[in-house]
């Protein structure tokens, strides 16, 4: 891991402390001699960042290496017509990079469409648990059925502000072509690009009545839950969506965090969430969407796209002014 430019200034002024023909060196703030150090350390940050990068991407066989190569993958970058037909591939900054010679910065950044990518796979370990009795045959049908051996690789693009698969099929199809040519040989690799999973909540809030409308006689009032300063903010549902967007690409869905980031909004008191519920995305052969999973009484789950859909989000809330602390005296 690299150094900070602190750490290495502290440890280049430790060397000077050993050398006594540097003693008389001014100790002024402005001096120069503390200038051509802060210099000199930031040089060797930079090269350590770009030696601790290519340490981490530029070694074949691992997942941190296939996640490089999915986002540095370029759609419609026209192939050379020699006859091998090789993907113009060229080595730069510790990896094979398309040769992007004559585009701009604007134009590559189009091209680049994979803009989330996890990766994983199956541990063997997990199909040979020594704690479970299992026979030669029921070992093999695990094994395949679980996919070990298999690269997983989810991916997903961005258009407008929100997360998307990748068009199907012409990108998926080009995007499986190229990791089909850079992959190890031997190598399996398993590729999707799924539209956003199905959320269904289901709040209990209880509410600053001095902050946030509420009209207790009149559940149904669609001002319920608005800002009296401005009806047409719902911090809740706001609240909702900036955790949902706040995840990171394939990560867990955390109901702890969840109603800590509920908790943090101003106006929220205490938000309870009821019921939970998900599924995956319709699939794009139009096939009915699977029923959504009732998953309250899970802590944390991953999405099976990697990402919610916040189009299809559904948030039930029961808003309660928050006066019963009135209600105890």
């Amino acid at each position: 891991m690299a150094r900070t430019i602190a750490e290495i200034q502290n440890e280049i002024l430790m060397e000077k402390g050993k050398q006594s023909s540097l003693n008389n060196l001014t100790d002024s703030k402005t001096a120069i001699w503390k200038l051509w150090i802060n210099i000199v350390a930031t040089a060797i940050w930079v090269h350590e960042k770009i030696v601790e990068k290519n340490a981490l991407i530029s070694r074949p066989h691992t997942l941190n290496w296939y996640r490089s190569q999915a986002l540095n993958f370029h759609y419609g970058l026209s192939l050379p017509s020699d006859p091998n037909n090789k993907i113009p591939l060229i080595w730069k900054e510790g990896s094979y990079q398309f040769d992007t010679t004559g585009f701009d910065e604007t134009e590559i950044e189009k091209l680049k469409i994979i803009k989330h990518c996890a990766v994983s796979e199956i541990d063997l370990e997990t199909v040979l648990d020594p704690t479970k009795n299992k026979d030669r045959e029921t070992i093999f049908s695990d094994y395949f059925r679980n996919k070990v051996g298999v690269v997983f690789l989810k991916v997903a693009t961005v258009k407008g502000d929100k997360i998307s698969r990748i068009d199907v099929p012409n990108e998926l199809y080009a995007f499986k072509e190229y990791m089909a040519k850079i992959k190890d040989a031997g190598n399996h690799i398993y590729i999707s690009s799924d539209n956003g999973d199905i959320l269904k909540l289901n709040l209990t809030v209880y509410v600053d009545p001095l902050n946030i409308y509420i009209d207790p006689a009149n559940p149904a009032n669609p001002k319920n839950g608005s800002l009296i300063l401005n009806e047409k903010i719902f911090p809740v549902q706001d609240a909702v969506k900036e955790h949902l967007k706040s995840i990171e690409f394939n990560g867990a869905f955390v109901k702890t965090y969840f109603v800590d980031a509920l908790q943090n909004t101003p106006g929220i008191k205490i938000p309870v969430v009821n019921k939970v519920e998900t599924s995956w995305a319709k699939n794009p052969n139009d096939q009915p969407a699977p029923s959504l999973e009732d998953v309250t009484k899970t802590e944390y789950f991953i999405p099976n796209s990697g990402y919610f859909d916040l189009d299809a989000l559904e948030v039930l809330v029961n808003y309660i002014p928050y006066t019963f602390y009135r209600d105890k005296q």
